[in-house]
């Protein structure tokens, strides 16, 4: 008969038979404890936990989003090309430039420096490394992100859908708290689009900034390369660094600047709240819930 008395924590053994009786004793323990061990992790691979949004989730539901805010990202951008070509008709042009270019060509000239600022501007604004990662920062990194644990309490009978499928809109209506697996994201997709929105009226409102915005400098850069160009073109870029164009120039900048404060306070802090804007909006929810349902 095995003594189990061999086998004591701290490697103390007080066995009081042959070592051979003692170390099979200590065998027949591991062995237990191993079987025990097997069955446990058996048991648990059973239980049908769901699984969280996992990276290449997050990053799916952040470009999908982007994605489907891009027309609207762009109809905001290119809203404050009439206002700013309004903005410049107000400046009269200094009869030193209109000697050598007339005022028409120096205006058309400023706008389609204006139109080609905007246009690249918004593939920036645009870009994944600026829109889409925003958006994963403010659903997964910041406040009350959506990650952590979705089986307590338990909702859905699976942990993830089998490869090919997805999860279904039965599943979004009852994950009805926020964790970290597509269909709880799906069904606070209000929420999710509310601090989406949110981010990109801090987006705007910081690249119109004045101290350091990337939209100020592209637009003052553009207006002064833009009136530059146009005198040598006739000859005349000497002019360039005199009294006279230097202070049409500062005109001009406070104008863009003017104008971007304007853009700022009505469409960019309206922005999604405008009746015109229903569609570009909301007009793409049912298709960006089964968007996100795709991913396990």
């Amino acid at each position: 008969m095995l003594n189990i008395n061999c086998f004591q924590p701290h490697f103390v053994s007080p066995c009081l038979n042959t070592k051979i009786t003692c170390f099979l004793s200590s065998l027949l323990t591991f062995f237990l404890a191993y079987k025990m061990l097997v069955k446990s992790l058996l048991l648990l691979s059973l239980v049908p936990f769901t699984l969280a949004c996992e990276m290449d989730c997050r990053r799916g539901v952040s470009g999908d989003l982007a994605r489907y805010y891009a027309p609207v990202l762009n109809e905001t951008i290119h809203e404050l090309e009439p206002q700013l070509s309004r903005s410049l008709q107000d400046i009269t042009v200094p009869a030193t430039i209109t000697a050598e270019v007339s005022q028409a060509e120096i205006l058309d000239d400023l706008r389609q420096a204006i139109s080609t600022t905007l246009e690249d501007f918004f593939e920036l604004a645009s870009a994944p490394s600026r829109l889409a990662d925003g958006f994963y920062q403010v659903i997964f990194n910041e406040e009350l992100p959506y990650k952590g644990d979705c089986n307590h309490p338990k909702r859905l009978d699976r942990k993830m859908p089998d490869p090919g499928e997805s999860w279904t809109m039965e599943e979004c209506r009852k994950m009805d708290y926020r964790c970290g697996n597509p269909p709880s994201i799906c069904y606070f997709l209000e929420d999710v689009k509310s601090r989406c929105v949110g981010r990109m009226k801090r987006q705007l409102t910081e690249y119109a900034s004045f101290d350091n915005g990337r939209l100020v400098s592209d637009l003052v850069r553009g207006a002064r390369r833009s009136i530059t160009t146009s005198l040598s073109n006739h000859g005349m870029g000497q002019l360039s660094e005199s009294a006279a164009v230097e202070g049409y120039v500062a005109k001009v900048v406070s104008a863009i600047i003017r104008t971007l404060d304007h853009w700022v306070a009505n469409d960019v802090r309206e922005l999604c709240e405008k009746p015109g804007q229903e569609d570009l909006c909301h007009g793409w929810d049912d298709a960006i819930r089964k968007e996100i349902l795709k991913w396990p």
